[in-house]
């Protein structure tokens, strides 16, 4: 079997936050090398299906998922293909594994107010994404070897030029990690531009005059 190389953490258009269309999203990861994608829209499997419909022309691997938001924060369904209906996080996880799919604890140390709660209970930890901090992501790791949990690599995309930042190679009965090739963070910019359009697509003008400009002409470089 062909190794298979992904970064398993990308949002498209279907999320609030980003402008990404899934068939260049598939482009763009062919280029820089990797041979699968996971695309995981926040609260909505759309995108990934979209995407689905593309795998075969452009020659990239699909896993359909999402990423919903609970009361304790955010959950990854990957190899689901319908919507996830609840948003309490022991529902959420349960409606995925009802669905053969396998539940994700992304970025465990940014929103997420019962860390140990969730990630005894979830079947992976991203240990590394590209838009957490060096800090955040050696306490994943930690987190991760005291549970004795697989790892989950991703980028967390919202931007072309993010996809990629990961290269994993990835053992596709368990989705555990078994060799990073590339790994690497975001730009700052990258993540300025997310946040805006979050703003922007949601029509909060005010929030963004308040916080987001401000933001980003203190911070881009």
């Amino acid at each position: 079997m062909e190794d298979l190389y992904f970064d398993c953490h990308i949002h498209s258009n279907h999320s609030h936050d980003s402008l990404m269309r899934p068939g260049r999203i598939l482009k763009q990861a062919k280029k820089a090398g990797l041979t699968g994608v996971a695309i995981t829209d926040h609260d909505t499997i759309r995108g990934s299906l979209e995407a689905r419909k593309l795998e075969k022309e452009i020659g990239v691997t699909v896993i359909p998922g999402a990423e919903i938001l609970t009361g304790s924060g955010d959950i990854i369904g990957l190899l689901v293909n319908e919507e996830i209906r609840s948003r309490r996080w022991d529902e959420v996880i349960d409606e995925i594994r009802e669905q053969g799919g396998v539940s994700v604890l992304p970025h465990p140390y940014r929103s997420h107010p019962n860390v140990l709660e969730l990630a005894k209970a979830v079947d992976l930890i991203e240990v590394w994404n590209a838009r957490s901090t060096v800090e955040q992501n050696e306490r994943a790791v930690q987190l991760a070897r005291r549970l004795r949990k697989p790892g989950m690599y991703g980028s967390d995309a919202h931007t072309y030029a993010e996809i990629g930042n990961v290269s994993a190679l990835v053992d596709p009965g368990t989705w555990e990690v078994r060799k990073v090739v590339r790994a690497e963070y975001s730009s700052r910019s990258a993540v300025i531009r997310s946040h805006v359009t979050h703003h922007l697509r949601r029509g909060e003008f005010l929030q963004l005059l308040q916080s987001g400009w401000r933001y980003l002409w203190k911070n881009i470089d």
